[in-house]
């Protein structure tokens, strides 16, 4: 049994309130056991089922609030089940405010030498995801070094997309009179 299938009551208690969540967090650091289990374990697939996509999605920022890593098989999951702007602009900001993505972003350059789950997810989710435009605002939004990563990647492209994306950001740094370092670090 899973520890996941163990915590899902409690975890759905603690979506919801705040009690429940300090519970949670107090049984986890009493317990190193199941800090490691739950906070810095990998997530099986098979887990998934045990809780809802909102559930998820508050234990993906508890881990973080834990220092956990982020997990692949969750963002997969969330991914897919990001349905509303509001479900896409926070699954981001969970990889944009992510330590560990911020730490590496600085540095990374292209895609094949992408270090980091999370840097690796950005830069899938810039190239593959239809609006450019929802996700340049996002990054806008967030500001974090991954952000200016997912930025770099967007500015990158080379076709209407790329263009639509440098035009707006041109725009966005003209209204604010942003200086050419800022827009540098969007690689443009």
């Amino acid at each position: 049994m899973s520890l996941i299938q163990i915590s899902a009551e409690l975890i759905r208690r603690a979506v919801v309130d705040e009690g429940y969540a300090q519970d949670l967090r107090d049984a986890v650091e009493a317990d190193q056991r199941a800090l490691e289990g739950l906070a810095h374990a990998r997530i099986a697939e098979d887990d998934l089922g045990w809780l809802t996509p909102s559930e998820w999605q508050w234990f993906a920022h508890w881990r973080q609030t834990m220092n956990g890593p982020l997990d692949k098989t969750i963002l997969q999951h969330l991914s897919r089940a990001a349905a509303t702007r509001y479900a896409r602009f926070d699954l981001r900001g969970l990889v944009m405010r992510d330590q560990r993505t911020t730490k590496l972003a600085p540095e990374a350059r292209s895609r094949e030498t992408l270090h980091g789950l999370g840097l690796r997810w950005l830069a899938i989710e810039a190239q593959e995801f239809p609006d450019s435009i929802e996700i340049v605002n996002d990054a806008l939004q967030y500001a974090t070094e991954a952000s200016w990563f997912t930025l770099r990647v967007l500015t990158s492209i080379d076709d209407e997309r790329g263009e639509e994306v440098r035009a707006q950001l041109r725009e966005f740094a003209a209204q604010r009179q942003l200086s050419e370092e800022i827009m540098h670090r969007w690689g443009m």
